[in-house]
């Protein structure tokens, strides 16, 4: 490779194009950690020049903006120049942004010498190339496919909303205060040219004939702030198709254009570690692939090392990636409701993620293969696994390795996953890894504080999961549908407060005044869900008033069914009456039995008939 220091004169003002491979990412500086930044640069060079001209001094220090690879690619369809960005895309292209930009502030001043100056760094001789076959050859800069719509509106003058449009606007707002502020704008406007022209230097890096631009793509994107993992993934991807003669631009069309637009970019947070939403992605689809253990910052080597060893075309994995974008879409905006609405929605509410790259091989299996009824058997045991777990605070710093072997065991029997899936998880064993029995988590949801144990969202998981199962297709929907419960007005009430003594005095016959009371009330049995109004106005009130306030405003079947009135397993006639520690334990049993049928064990799942029964039977 050479390398050579020079002017913006060197790299726009000659006929040349510079195409951005389709493999690199879209275009994605901004104000606040670039624009403004560039911005001060050129200011600052320019007005040293200003200053350098004032003193009739004749050097000026140049300024650096930073380095670009560049690629030697065929002429095609024209007599331009053609280099392939290999680095270094984003500066260019902000490069010519602002050049634009200049070009419009120009042309408000009037300024034509100033106006042609710039437009020469902007545009190509026409004559050089067809511009009815290709008039995309105008431009000195042509992006990759994802931003090649908007930059051309941008440069046409047709403005948008987008991030190269909101870059225009952005410079020429700072351009035109900067000029006003002078006593001379076309005198300041003549330095700004000429400042662009001469004073800014960029370090060009051309790569030779037996130069590896894979490499060094890679190694430039090591340093410092290094490209996303899902960038590296597909230039890896494209390079290897256009090695293999496939239509790379086909390709992204198909299949991988979706990825460069901003749904799949948002960042996001996975434990402690905060990534785009494709590299997460990307994540969980490699672990269900490859079914190895490996940290986010190995992705793309751990993606590569997949892809050598595979050996699967590289169409295939395109293709094979926009299959399951689709499905991991559908997992994010699944309803929530039914069953794996709502055990999709608790997995949200827990931040409980590594299940996906099992539920990921379950739902891309076809219907044929794993009908509704055994995927959602797979669903429940899932669900009671983590569920369980939760209630008894086991730990959860094994799952990774549980989950990435339950899809192994599942890919053995596809079409009797869930009964792999309920039997591996039935055979865990040690603390950090066992499915908890009926009885452990009986005696956890009945006797244990949960409240005071627990994280609230476990807490409010159970007690909204309660009223799910409550509820009857008779039963009246609320304002807010079942499942959707995400709606932070409802929070966890304690029917004995937490601070009874103020109104709530121990009974008579109580050898220990109460004292086990401190723990009773934070168990299920006492509590309920209430709206954030409601909850402080209960308080520490007493019983009768509160069963009048609860009464009046309270919609939910766990608070009328079990509380207000008795439980369906109770026999008690004056149950209303009081509240006391003999209706908390009632209650509480009647609850942990519930919970038993949302979050069944083994033997009750493998019991359910799933396979469709002749003549309806």
């Amino acid at each position: 490779m050479r390398a050579d220091t020079v002017d913006l004169r060197r790299i726009f003002g000659r006929d040349v194009r510079y195409t951005v491979p389709l493999f690199q990412r879209p275009y994605v500086w901004n104000r606040d950690d670039n624009w403004s930044a560039l911005w001060e640069d050129v200011r600052r060079t320019i007005e040293r020049a200003e200053d350098a001209a004032a003193r009739n001094e004749e050097t000026v220090a140049p300024h650096f903006l930073g380095a670009v690879v560049f690629d030697r690619t065929p002429y095609l369809s024209s007599n331009l120049e053609t280099r392939q960005v290999i680095d270094g895309q984003q500066r260019l292209t902000t490069l010519q942004l602002f050049l634009f930009a200049a070009r419009l502030s120009a042309r408000s001043l009037d300024h034509e010498r100033s106006e042609r100056l710039l437009g020469k760094f902007l545009e190509n001789d026409e004559d050089l190339f067809d511009r009815h076959k290709h008039p995309d050859h105008l431009y000195k800069v042509w992006p990759t496919n994802a931003d090649r719509d908007e930059f051309r509106a941008v440069m046409l003058g047709q403005g948008g909303e987008g991030r190269l449009a909101q870059a225009v606007a952005y410079f020429q707002g700072e351009l035109d205060s900067w000029l006003a502020e002078a006593s001379d704008p076309h005198v300041r406007l003549e330095a700004l040219v000429q400042t662009m022209r001469e004073h800014l230097r960029l370090v060009v890096i051309d790569l030779e004939e037996h130069d590896d631009a894979q490499v060094v793509f890679e190694t430039l994107n090591s340093r410092g702030t290094p490209l996303e993992h899902a960038d590296l993934v597909k230039n890896l991807l494209f390079r290897n198709a256009e090695h293999a003669g496939e239509d790379v631009d086909r390709l992204y069309a198909t299949y991988w254009s979706p990825f460069d637009q901003d749904e799949w970019r948002t960042e996001q947070t996975t434990g402690r570690i905060t990534r785009s939403r494709l590299d997460v992605f990307l994540t969980y689809w490699l672990t269900m692939r490859s079914r190895r253990e490996f940290t986010a910052s190995a992705l793309f080597k751990e993606f590569e090392r997949w892809l050598r060893d595979s050996s699967i075309p590289t169409v295939e994995v395109f293709s094979e990636l926009a299959r399951y974008a689709e499905i991991y879409d559908s997992l994010d905006q699944h309803p929530l409701n039914g069953v794996e609405g709502r055990f999709l929605y608790r997995m949200k509410v827990m931040q409980t993620s590594t299940p996906m790259p099992l539920l990921l091989f379950l739902y891309g299996l076809p219907s044929a293969v794993l009908p509704l009824e055994r995927r959602q058997r797979a669903i429940r045991a899932i669900d009671s696994y983590l569920v369980r777990r939760a209630i008894l605070n086991l730990s959860n710093r094994d799952y990774n390795h549980v989950f990435r072997e339950l899809a192994g065991v599942a890919a053995q029997q596809p079409e009797r996953a869930d009964e792999a899936i309920v039997k591996a998880l039935s055979a865990l064993q040690g603390h950090h890894r066992q499915w908890p029995s009926d009885v452990a988590f009986r005696t956890a949801l009945e006797q244990d504080p949960l409240y005071s144990r627990l994280y609230r969202h476990r807490v409010r998981v159970l007690l909204e999961a309660l009223e799910d199962e409550l509820r009857t297709e008779h039963t009246e929907q609320l304002t807010v549908p079942v499942g959707e419960h995400v709606d932070a007005k409802l929070t966890i009430e304690h029917v004995m407060p937490q601070s009874w003594r103020e109104n709530w005095p121990p009974r008579e016959d109580d050898p220990l005044e109460g004292a086990d009371r401190d723990e009773l009330v934070h168990t299920l049995g006492n509590l309920t869900l209430a709206t954030s109004r409601l909850n402080p106005v209960l308080g520490n009130m007493p019983w009768e008033d509160k069963r009048q306030w609860l009464s009046k405003h309270s919609l939910l079947v766990l608070t009328h069914g079990t509380l207000l009135n008795p439980p369906p397993t109770v026999e008690r006639g004056d149950w209303a009456a009081d509240w006391d520690e003999d209706r908390i334990r009632a209650r509480g049993s009647y609850l942990a039995s519930l919970a038993l049928t949302i979050w069944p064990s083994a033997n009750d799942l493998l019991a359910l008939r799933v396979e469709p029964q002749p003549n309806g039977a």
